[in-house]
């Protein structure tokens, strides 16, 4: 049966295959779950605006882990809904759903796990002869019990059972992993009330918005610094989910995670793989595949806006089809649409202004600083402004989530098709402004002059201990073992006495004794002995760093990849030497095709 046949316990809300690019954070999230067992995971929080891949990523952890019973990790997994619910029924669902998923685990039972008709008093006739199961029909029974009592308090209900994972899972030896999904949203739509006055909240809620229920969130002062059940939660307000986890009764018992846009590569892989699942003819090359990307930031959702965009003749046959697309979705299709909503949502931050006029125009400008520190005194200075209303209109995008804060600093979201909305909805309103710029020609050309380096890198962070072809490495007769990276990225090395030099990728995890050095070479030319002996010359630096910080030397294992091969003279120079590998064009497009690269790694055209 292939995994896209396999009855999973979730189902996912994509298709199998368009699962793309999250390769190290699924396997990130995989070994939390495992650490587990060794009470070694933290409660953490992913954080991402909406769209970005969160409950996705969510769905397919929550798929693989089930699937591990070696882990002995049931993963609890629920959704919280947008809609007012009495603490009554949101208890029974709460715990209906984590002692069904409990025993659909330790019995290795997807369809068990989602089917969300099942009662709770049913769970005690599930046949089962497991020691976990056992102990978690006692748990049930004695949950009934106190909630079947018609003068029971639902609220120390609730504060009681939201221990009952943690408590099971040290029992019985089988933890949990206890994983909610929009984590924020439950401080509002749960309430303290009978049935019958959820219509009272309904009219609340019809007048405003952010009509308050049980602050449940803060009920997790316990349960989040459980080692024995620890909590991942995501949220897409990120303002608010970031307050949440980091304030309150909550302060300082969270980790917390940014979900990235993919990588420019992986966007690429992911758009060709839209294109031939929603359209029945629209193809693209490698090249405009890797533009689009760029033009769009590698964002998962724009790139789906893309592949099934209504723009007229949807071709992307050049760089000027695929800007007429973007434009297209920026100022009237599913990207426009959806922006559309956010700001109408946040009317009252984004609009809330004495002279909106000039709130227009800070927003107007605010768009220049793309995944930058927002520079409110050249606002000011431009718009001839105090740099306080400046200040004060950017704190409320920041509710509005249209910025985020780092260290004391406020920046804009790395989402150029939210600047080519926010300037589409603006100038055009506004007289006298100076045209913002918003192309990504630069990103473009940055990209293919580092394109290489970026996959090579993409690609490293996705190893994990798989054994590859030994010919991709110059191995025709081994195989090689890759191993699990925590950190890829270029760096710049200085010895005290010596000259600086700048080495591609470097690989490694802190606390391993080993490393990989990469020389990434794109070009259609072979690279010749100086430029290897060069690259050794920069490694020895590397190990002489290490030395003169009194830091053990790794072994350092030697990668050249080059993709107009190698002289004759630097193959008679490397052959026999273990420490050094080697990838030729043939052989990084391998490589890079095993980890889910769809196409081969061009030579771009010139322009």
């Amino acid at each position: 049966m292939t995994e896209e046949e396999k009855i999973l316990p979730v189902e996912e809300m994509i298709a199998y295959e368009e699962f793309t690019g999250r390769v190290e954070n699924l396997r990130e999230w995989d070994k939390w779950v495992k650490n587990i067992q060794r009470m070694a995971s933290r409660s953490t929080a992913i954080m991402a605006p909406r769209r970005m891949g969160k409950s996705v990523l969510l769905d397919r952890l929550v798929n693989t882990v089930f699937f591990k019973p070696e882990y002995r990790v049931a993963p609890f997994y629920i959704r919280i809904k947008r809609e007012d619910v009495t603490l009554r029924d949101f208890l029974l669902r709460y715990a209906t759903t984590f002692f069904r998923q409990y025993i659909a685990y330790c019995h290795q039972d997807p369809i068990f796990y989602h089917d969300g008709t099942v009662e709770i008093e049913q769970l005690l006739d599930y046949p089962s002869t497991h020691k976990a199961v056992d102990l978690a029909k006692k748990f049930i029974d004695g949950f009934l019990n106190r909630y079947q009592k018609p003068q029971g308090s639902i609220r120390n209900q609730w504060d009681d059972f939201i221990e009952v994972p943690e408590r099971l899972g040290s029992y019985s030896g089988t933890r949990v992993a206890v994983i909610i999904d929009e984590f924020q949203d439950m401080k509002f739509y749960m309430h303290n009330v009978p049935e019958e006055r959820l219509e009272h909240v309904y009219a609340e809620r019809k007048n405003d918005p952010d009509y308050g229920g049980i602050n449940l969130t803060a009920t997790y002062s316990h349960q989040s610094q459980s080692r024995k059940a620890p909590m991942l939660v995501s949220g897409s307000a990120v303002t608010l989910i970031f307050k949440t986890v980091m304030g309150g009764a909550l302060g300082g018992r969270f980790n917390f995670r940014y979900l990235k846009p993919l990588s420019i590569p992986d966007g690429a892989t992911l758009l060709q793989t839209l294109l031939k699942l929603y359209t029945d003819n629209a193809t693209i090359s490698t090249e405009n595949a890797l533009y689009a990307s760029s033009q769009v930031g590698g964002h998962p959702y724009y790139l789906y806006c893309l592949s099934t965009s209504d723009a007229g003749v949807k071709a992307f046959n050049s760089r000027a089809d695929i800007n007429r697309i973007i434009q297209y979705e920026s100022e009237k299709g599913s990207i426009y649409g959806f922006w559309q909503t956010h700001f109408d949502n946040n009317r009252r931050y984004i609009n809330a202004d004495d002279d909106s006029e000039l709130g227009k125009k800070i927003i107007y400008y605010f768009t220049k600083y793309n995944n930058q520190p927002v520079d409110t005194k050249a606002i000011a200075a431009k718009l001839q402004v105090t740099k306080k209303a400046v200040d004060q209109k950017i704190r409320k995008l920041h509710q509005a989530d249209l910025v985020y804060q780092s260290e004391a600093r406020f920046y804009t979201f790395n989402d150029i098709c939210l600047m080519r909305f926010i300037k589409y909805l603006y100038k055009r309103d506004l007289e006298e402004l100076e045209d913002i710029d918003l192309s990504e020609q630069n990103r473009f050309n940055n990209l293919k002059g580092r394109f290489l380096e970026v996959v090579v890198q993409v690609t490293m962070m996705k190893f994990n201990h798989e054994p590859l072809k030994g010919s991709w490495f110059g191995r025709p007769d081994q195989t090689v073992e890759v191993p699990l990276f925590q950190i890829v990225d270029t760096k710049q090395v200085k010895g005290s006495t010596t000259s600086s030099y700048q080495l591609d990728l470097v690989g490694w995890t802190p606390g391993h004794h080993l490393s990989w050095v990469c020389e990434c070479k794109y070009t259609k030319q072979a690279m010749n002995l100086s430029q290897v002996q060069k690259f050794e010359q920069a490694v020895k630096v590397l190990k002489q760093e290490y030395s003169e910080a009194n830091m053990p030397v790794p072994p350092t294992q030697l990668w050249l990849v080059s993709t107009g091969g190698f002289t004759s003279e630097v193959l008679t120079y490397i052959e026999g030497r273990e420490d050094i590998y080697f990838s030729d064009h043939a052989g990084i497009n391998g490589i890079f095709r095993a980890y889910g690269g769809n196409y081969n790694i061009p030579l771009f055209k010139s322009e």
